[in-house]
């Protein structure tokens, strides 16, 4: 196998930037438009998307521009979840920034997950002191965490995708 060569920047980290801002962007852009930003399907799907397409090019160019075409699922793997984390981890940020910046928003998302919380659960002790916890932990920090964590879980299961879809091994000489 043909070692990767070392750039100042390499693909996964710039690909990686690039999907967390087009992330970024995108909500922003979701929120300049009059679209709805908290727990809204459509963007989530959008968000999911870009995060889909950065990580197979990500590790389409690595293997193809700096490992001479050859690259192990493992190795695949990795320079995925390293793309889907840096993305996470932007996008984590700007939302913290967002819902910082803007309480209305903090107060939509709050009524959103407990109205969740009310559908699933009634009227029940559980709801109320789920209410109650939700209360004391509800801020902008919480929130980006959750996104952190879900980009995360979800890019992990598309990374086990894309590197299988990718990898290439050398042929044995016959």
């Amino acid at each position: 196998m043909t070692p990767i060569k070392q750039r100042p920047i390499g693909p996964v980290m710039a690909f990686g930037l690039l999907a967390g801002a087009s992330l970024v962007i995108t909500s922003l852009l979701f929120l300049a438009t009059g679209r709805e930003v908290v727990m809204n399907p459509r963007l989530n799907n959008l968000l999911y998307c870009l995060l889909i397409i950065a990580c197979f090019f990500g590790v389409k160019k690595l293997r193809d521009d700096l490992a001479g075409g050859l690259i192990t699922y493992g190795r695949a793997f990795a320079s995925g979840f390293k793309i889907v984390l840096v993305a996470a981890i932007l996008h984590a940020l700007g939302i913290f920034f967002l819902y910082a910046s803007r309480p209305d928003l903090s107060e939509k998302y709050k009524t959103v997950m407990l109205d969740m919380f009310k559908e699933v659960h009634g009227d029940s002790i559980f709801y109320a002191m789920a209410a109650e916890t939700f209360d004391k932990v509800h801020m902008p920090a919480f929130i980006a965490l959750e996104e952190l964590l879900g980009k995360v879980l979800t890019g992990t299961f598309i990374c086990l995708i894309i590197a299988a879809i990718l990898r290439r091994a050398a042929r044995p000489n016959a």
